[in-house]
């Protein structure tokens, strides 16, 4: 599998190329810019990024479980009373569930950025050619793949701003 490369001089034509292009069917688009664009991110219509729901969920569970085995310990399995507090004293509990909370939602925020950016990744076909080399510094890149809904080179070609347009594979 192949993908075209479209190279730009300024954020503004990338832009308008992807609107143009997403408007007309092409899926599946990527972008390799030096900075953030936000625009960009509306104009390639990514995803949503599941890391926040990953980590809310992991921080649930792993408070909930915090709470249970705390809750287990002080009630059922060992009670202890402690001036003249009751067992089931649930201020006490609530900074290790915090804690544990906390830890598990910053744990399972980066293996989820990971799996989400598919880390770790040794080599990215991008990054075959020498004339990408550039992505990070003053270019930008619109990364499109090559398929049924991919318009043909020359009407490519015809895009405002457009530099060059290069095939790699991936």
């Amino acid at each position: 599998m192949s993908r075209l490369l479209l190279i730009f001089d300024e954020p503004a034509p990338l832009i308008a190329a992807a609107r143009h292009l997403r408007e007309g069917g092409v899926r599946g688009m990527d972008a390799h810019v030096p900075y953030r664009i936000p625009e960009l991110d509306d104009a390639l219509d990514l995803p949503a990024s599941p890391v926040r729901l990953v980590m809310l969920l992991a921080a649930v569970a792993v408070g909930g479980a915090t709470w249970i085995l705390q809750w287990a310990t002080a009630v059922r399995l060992y009670p202890f009373n402690s001036g003249g507090r009751p067992d089931n004293s649930w201020p006490i509990f609530t900074f290790a569930v915090f804690e544990m909370g906390v830890l598990a939602a910053a744990f399972a925020g980066l293996v989820a950025m990971f799996v989400c950016c598919g880390l770790p990744r040794l080599h990215h076909p991008f990054f075959a050619s020498a004339r990408t080399e550039r992505a990070s510094d003053d270019r930008f890149y619109l990364s499109l793949p090559v398929g049924t809904d991919t318009p043909d080179r020359r009407a490519l070609s015809g895009l405002p701003g457009l530099r060059e347009l290069l095939e790699v594979e991936q």
